[in-house]
């Protein structure tokens, strides 16, 4: 049943691939020992394989191996950079600056400091969904240490000046963080082009295993002194906890994979998303792109169609098609979205918003099918 479903619910998470799943397996079965075991042959295995996963992770961003820090995903990715920065500043009068519209597991983080006692500004978005770069520059303080906003936005795929916000913070010598979960995989990325200093990512966003993610930092040391999880030491003592190997391979994997296609993939999807974008119109003249349809992932369009409720659409449609309305986070909770508020969407606008978001293994068949079989419960 599950092989007739068209699945568009790519920035949620993505299909595993088939390469990828090959090393994977053969990691469970072939690399077995433990990394950090020093004393045997199977130990030293481990800890090759782990050396050479880390070298092909980090050239995807263009790093140093390193920089990279592995973690279980994003979200422990996000926690335990905040955390570092958090108690590096306990009890002093430390400032920081987030937007408004990041992922979940960093405004809760940020709720948390707050009842701390931590300063935090949030600066709003404009229409397009895109940081307002103006009232960011108003928010700074002297006492501001830390920025964090997120590469693309999960729901809208609207990505944000990422380059521009890092030579404001270097030039104020402010650390800047990066939400790359959603960025990295889709588009190019250089940390030598953009010398951010904390990026996050998650491997099940570009085609890797669920659970296993990591952390880029330029300099380590502020992460080694305050880590989130204590233990045996491994990840230089950032991440303690046995190397799950199996998982930074098949990562190692997907990376591999994307830096060979990457170029190809965003050309395609881009072709793709412009042919739906006219047949959406085409076939609903009510629908409007929300967000800025240029300035975002090649894979990802975030729509309205007034006066059509998303939710029971979606659900007449659950065994022919996997489409959101947004953010996977939200739509667990059954709460509204806080990106679409940001933006000044109003209610009736935002209970009629889709999230369609395709990649590798989606044919363009897939996409004017969805759109029939949307326009068909539409009208039920």
């Amino acid at each position: 049943m599950f092989e007739k479903i068209i699945y568009l619910d790519y920035n949620s998470t993505t299909p595993l691939d088939p390469q990828v799943l090959d090393e994977v397996q053969y990691s469970y079965k072939h690399i077995y020992g433990n990394s950090a075991s020093t004393t045997h042959l199977l130990g030293w295995i481990a800890q090759s394989k782990l050396n050479t996963s880390r070298e092909k992770i980090a050239s995807l961003i263009d790093a140093e191996p390193s920089s990279i820090v592995f973690t279980s995903g994003a979200s422990e990715s996000n926690n335990t950079i905040l955390n570092a920065i958090a108690q590096k500043h306990y009890n002093t009068s430390a400032h920081f600056i987030i937007s408004s519209i990041e992922h979940k597991c960093i405004l809760n983080h940020c709720k948390v400091l707050e009842k701390k006692g931590f300063s935090i500004s949030y600066i709003p978005v404009l229409p397009s969904g895109v940081i307002d770069l103006e009232a960011l520059k108003q928010a700074i303080r002297p006492n501001t240490v830390f920025i964090s906003v997120m590469a693309a936005n999960n729901e809208t795929g609207v990505l944000q000046p990422i380059e521009e916000i890092c030579k404001i913070t270097r030039e104020r010598k402010i650390l800047f963080h990066s939400d790359g979960a959603q960025f990295i995989g889709k588009l190019p990325f250089s940390v030598k082009k953009v010398p951010l200093d904390f990026m996050s990512f998650s491997a099940h966003k570009f085609y890797g295993p669920k659970g296993i993610g990591g952390i880029y930092c330029s300099n380590l040391e502020i992460l080694k002194q305050y880590p989130l999880i204590y233990g045996g030491g491994q990840e230089n003592g950032i991440r303690a906890g046995t190397i799950n190997i199996p998982a930074i391979a098949g990562m190692a994997k997907a990376a591999e994979l994307i830096a060979c296609n990457v170029d190809s993939e965003v050309k395609k999807f881009r072709e793709m998303k412009k042919e739906f974008i006219l047949a959406l119109k085409s076939k609903f003249p009510q629908a409007k792109i929300l967000g800025d349809e240029d300035n975002s992932l090649p894979n990802t369009v975030y729509f309205a169609l007034p006066s059509i409720n998303s939710k029971e659409t979606l659900t007449a449609l659950k065994e022919k098609v996997a489409m959101s309305t947004g953010s996977a986070c939200s739509s667990y909770n059954q709460q509204p979205s806080h990106v679409l508020s940001a933006m000044g969407i109003d209610e009736n606008t935002s209970k009629s918003t889709f999230r369609l978001s395709f990649g590798r293994f989606t044919g363009k068949s897939d996409l004017l099918d969805s759109l029939s079989l949307l326009a068909e419960a539409a009208s039920i």
